[in-house]
This record gives structure tokens, C-alpha cells and sequence, in this order.
């Protein structure tokens, strides 16, 4: 079953006692607290998929969707109509903002800002940065004039921070670690892509997504192009 590890995954949490809530609902004086944010890099059907099972089990989360993809067209139809099914679920949904795209990311991330607002009548709390650079990450604190991922208040001694980027947890699966142990508040970032398969290596989850991801473009074809078969 598709993200069976990850339900997995989340129960042991839910077992430890912690709570899921959105970033704008964080509370540094307390513990037990879990965030959960999902950048979509690749595919709007694997976060659909996860924010099903999230739903199922009692959990929410904020996704994090690039306006400008050459993976996927946020605002097509099917996909808007994704992105509410989502936001229906429970969960958050906002701008994952690629700062390499502009040359005034300032001027950028206020046509995003304005775009996502006028497709999805979503208020922006939150963005989380594609691949941030050395430049936000030395002032990410002041940086844009709205909050992001990487605020200190989300990555200070309240709350520890781990990401499975590049298919694994580089610093320890968080379920093993002192910090879950003591129940210390917890952002966790997942990338769908990661949990599609409940075994097999990062080669195999790509090449599993790009079947998927082939066979879509291929009904797409069939539906578009009478003569194709």
C-alpha cells in the first residue's frame, strides 16, 4: 500500500503523545508539539496522496507548492481543484518560492504571493525557500517582510528540525533520537516522493514517479490527440 511506511511512521509519534499543529500555531513554551511540512518539488498527486493518509490518522500539515515548476503547472484546473481538496483535508497549503528564478526576489515573491492569493483566496503566513542559498541563510531571519520555514523561532533550542532531503534523514531518523525521546517540539519536513515505496532505494521511488508520472502524460495524450494510440 502507497505510504503505509509513512502512516507508520507518523503513529509512532501519535503513541508518544505528540500533538500535530501548523507553524502558526506553535507555542515554544510548550513540548510534544509536531510540524509537519511538505515541500512539493515533483508531483501534486503523491501530495494529495499523503494528505489523505495524514487526514485518515488525525494529522494536518502545511504544503509548500512552486508557482513556477518545470515538474508540474500549479494552476491548471485538475490541480487547483487539488490543492482545495487538500485545504479541505485540514491542512495548510502556501508558496514553496524558488529564490534562483529572480533577479529581485523581493519584486518576485510578490507576484507569487499575489498569483497564489488569486487562484487558491489563500492568506500567505508562510513560505518555505526551494534550495535556499548562502545569502537568505545568513539573513534568513529578516530577509523577506513575511515569515518562513526557517525562522528561528522553528529552529531554535525549543524545537528540533529534521528533513529527509535526498531520500534520508542526513542527521538520524527523529523517531530514534534524544529529542523524541524527551518529547522536544519537532519541525519535520517530508518530500512525498521519499515514501512512495514501503521498500526500495532513492533509485527506485524516482523511477516509480516518473511510471506514474509517464503514464499520466500518455492518458493526457490519448485524451487530447484523437489520432494517438
Amino acid at each position: 500500500m502507497i505510504f503505509e511506511k509513512y502512516r507508520l511512521f507518523l503513529e509512532r509519534f501519535q503513541n508518544k503523545g505528540y500533538k500535530y499543529i501548523l507553524f502558526n500555531e506553535f507555542n515554544s513554551e510548550k513540548n510534544s508539539q509536531l510540524i509537519i511540512r511538505h515541500d512539493i518539488d515533483l508531483d501534486i498527486d503523491l501530495a494529495l496522496d499523503i494528505a489523505k493518509i495524514e487526514h485518515e490518522i488525525g494529522a494536518k500539515s502545511t504544503f509548500f507548492f512552486l508557482l513556477r515548476s518545470e515538474s508540474y503547472n500549479l494552476i491548471t484546473n485538475n490541480n487547483i481543484e487539488k490543492l482545495n481538496k487538500i485545504k479541505e483535508l485540514g491542512h495548510q497549503i502556501s508558496i514553496h518560492f524558488d529564490l534562483l528564478l529572480y533577479n529581485n526576489v523581493h519584486a518576485g515573491l510578490r507576484e507569487e504571493i499575489k498569483l497564489f492569493k488569486s487562484f487558491f483566496n489563500e492568506k500567505i503566513d508562510i513560505i518555505s525557500i526551494h534550495r535556499p542559498n548562502h545569502t537568505f541563510l545568513k539573513n534568513s531571519e529578516n530577509f523577506f517582510n513575511i515569515p518562513t520555514t526557517y525562522e528561528k523561532k522553528f529552529t531554535n533550542d525549543n524545537i528540533a528540525y529534521y528533513a529527509d532531503s535526498g531520500g534520508s534523514f542526513r542527521y538520524g531518523n527523529p523517531v530514534n533520537s534524544d529529542d523524541f525521546k524527551k518529547n522536544k517540539n519537532i519541525q519535520l519536513l517530508i518530500h512525498p516522493i521519499w515514501w512512495t515505496l514501503n521498500e526500495g532505494s532513492v533509485n527506485d521511488c524516482v523511477e516509480a514517479v516518473i511510471k506514474i508520472k509517464n503514464n499520466n502524460m500518455r492518458e493526457h495524450f490519448k485524451k487530447n490527440i484523437k489520432t494517438f494510440r
